[in-house]
This record gives C-alpha cells, sequence and structure tokens, in this order.
C-alpha cells in the first residue's frame, strides 16, 4: 500500500489534477499545495532549469523529502502499476552536465532507484518525454512512460527514497492515495 502521508511528485496530470490541489506556493521553479491532505509537488516546466540536482536538493531540505511518490501518465497498460524500473528513450537526462554536486559522486549507481509499491503489480516502463508521449509507439509487449525517466534519477541522485506508480487514468490513481 501507499504510504498517506508521502509527499507526491506529479510529473504527468498537471492540468488534469489543477482543480483537485490547493495551492499554497511555489519553489525552486515547483508549485506545491495539498491534495487529500497530503504534500503535492508540481514542476512548472520538464526541463534542465527546473529538474536538476540543486532544485531538488533545495525542495528536499524544504519539505524534508525522505522518500516522494512520483506519479506518471502511461500508455500500453490498463490498470495503475508500481513502476520498479526504467529504460529511459527520450533522448534527455536532466543529469547530464548537472554532476557531481556536492559530495555526490559524477556517475551514480542508478540499480536501485525504485522501491515497490505493496499491492500493485509491478513493471519495467519506457520513459518516452512529453513530446512523443503524444502520439506513443504501438507495441503490445512495452508500457510507455512520459516522464519518469527523467526525473527518478535526479531525485535519487540526491538521496530521496522513490517510489513510483503510472497509470493512463489520473483518477485510478487519485483513488489510490
Amino acid at each position: 500500500m501507499i504510504n498517506e502521508h508521502m509527499p507526491i511528485y506529479s510529473c504527468s496530470f498537471i492540468k488534469e489534477l489543477d482543480n483537485k490541489i490547493l495551492l499554497e506556493g511555489n519553489v525552486h521553479n515547483h508549485n506545491y499545495g495539498k491534495i487529500n491532505g497530503r504534500l503535492i509537488i508540481l514542476p512548472k516546466s520538464i526541463d534542465s532549469e527546473t529538474i536538476n540536482p540543486k532544485n531538488f536538493i533545495e525542495l528536499k531540505k524544504q519539505f524534508k523529502l525522505n522518500e516522494l511518490l512520483i506519479i506518471d501518465r502511461l500508455s500500453g497498460s490498463e490498470e495503475t502499476v508500481s513502476i520498479i524500473n526504467h529504460v529511459n528513450r527520450s533522448g534527455q537526462n536532466f543529469l547530464r552536465g548537472k554532476t557531481p554536486e556536492g559530495k555526490s559522486p559524477q556517475f551514480p549507481d542508478m540499480s536501485k532507484t525504485y522501491h515497490k509499491v505493496v499491492g500493485l503489480k509491478t513493471t519495467v516502463v519506457h520513459t518516452i518525454g512529453k513530446e512523443r508521449f503524444k502520439i506513443p509507439p504501438i507495441d503490445e509487449k512495452v508500457i510507455w512512460s512520459e516522464l519518469v525517466g527523467l526525473i527518478a534519477p535526479v531525485a535519487h541522485y540526491v538521496g530521496i527514497k522513490i517510489f513510483a506508480i503510472g497509470g493512463s487514468d489520473i483518477k485510478d490513481i487519485i483513488m489510490l492515495l
């Protein structure tokens, strides 16, 4: 099950969440507020000026983030699933040119980025980015992800424990929160 107090980072479904969130402010290129009484963080844009180690270190400090639930939009899965790994096929990596940061390594170990969400089917996704996700490739064996493979490595790099779920319908995801 999903810890009911774990903060949420929504890299997708921003427009769909607008009317469900009580926005409280913005910091480090991110808006934040509450959904069902828990902290939710929304990036203002998906680029290296927003998604980078320096901003995530500041988010970690500001919100005392030890763990984070990332939610992402998927194609190729009819149900909400626990993302346990990704293949980044987007052509972007927001750690590139941004490491080392502080005492962290230049080339971090990404083999244990994700932690399983108990009670959900697990899957590996292929992240293709916002533009390519508008018309995802057709492949019955692949579950396509919009953005988790771009966000999770940065959060993991700064020492945040990552849980991730994805689905095609925000209503199904919100029911789990």
